[in-house]
């Protein structure tokens, strides 16, 4: 594996292995080990303190149940899924198209074991799947994420943005901001395996509350598989966040967590910029 830290901050690594081409990663995923990945998944920790009444104020909208998305409209049109194997194990997660035609937004943990520090590969990521069916296929040539993320093992440096090998045929990437959500109503995203086996995209909207360091969405019933799926503002447009985390409070309300887009996220961006 080509891997880089080229400072303090920031680990790199590319084309997946030495002995592997874009064409050898797509024979790997056959439709049996598509089928047989399972999800990742990361939870929350400290929820007790969550169980006080919403800081967003008791006026803030429900979050909805689960429901299929259109992906033939924004933001859903950017998302897909993301297959990738880590330690030998394949695993499904995640992911949308932003900022530009050939880079993507998804979790370091489907990236990166932040215990072992191990790297994964074979990764390919399929917009608008559906099935074994997909508008288009890409694997990565090159993936960034912050050192922090294994240093620390916190949830706050949950992210990660891939250099596809080609430009996506998506007319609009997801653009971010940095934002504070707090009360914000957004849009989350991604593929659970719970609902149709994983082989549609689903979303729920809800209004975000904070956790330190990291935003949540109470009654969020997103499961493992969304990680890496998009947080967008109500324009359609605009990502502020991603499926990081989930966990139940004490007195056994789910949530869905993602870490705060920040100065720290946007040296990322800048970083993978000069990568291109």
């Amino acid at each position: 594996m080509v891997l880089s830290t080229p400072d303090s901050d920031f680990i790199t690594f590319q084309r997946q292995t030495l002995d592997k081409s874009p064409q050898d990663v797509r024979a790997y995923w056959t439709p049996e080990r598509k089928r047989a990945a399972i999800p990742t998944h990361r939870a929350g920790t400290g929820v007790s303190a969550l169980d006080s009444t919403p800081s967003n104020g008791s006026n803030a909208a429900p979050t909805t149940d689960p429901k299929q998305a259109d992906m033939s409209k924004m933001p859903f049109i950017t998302g897909g899924k993301l297959f990738f194997t880590l330690d030998g194990v394949d695993y499904v997660a995640s992911g949308n198209i932003f900022m530009k035609n050939n880079l993507l937004l998804t979790a370091a943990h489907c990236v990166q074991d932040d215990n072992t520090g191990h790297l994964a590969e074979n990764f390919v990521f399929e917009r608008c799947y559906t099935g074994e069916l997909s508008t288009e296929d890409f694997t990565f040539r090159t993936v960034a994420l912050k050192e922090n993320w294994y240093t620390e093992k916190d949830n706050k440096w949950d992210y990660a943005i891939a250099i596809l090998n080609r430009d996506s045929t998506v007319e609009k990437p997801l653009q971010y901001k940095i934002e504070n959500l707090l009360g914000r109503t957004v849009t989350a995203s991604g593929y659970p395996t719970d609902i149709f086996d994983g082989a549609q995209m689903m979303y729920i909207t809800g209004s975000v509350d904070e956790r330190p360091d990291s935003w949540m969405i109470r009654d969020g019933k997103l499961s493992n598989g969304a990680s890496g799926g998009a947080w967008v503002l109500e324009d359609g447009e605009t990502v502020v966040g991603l499926n990081s985390f989930n966990g139940t409070t004490a007195k056994g309300v789910p949530y869905i967590g993602s870490p705060k887009f920040d100065a720290e996220f946007e040296k990322l961006y800048n970083y993978v910029l000069t990568l291109l």
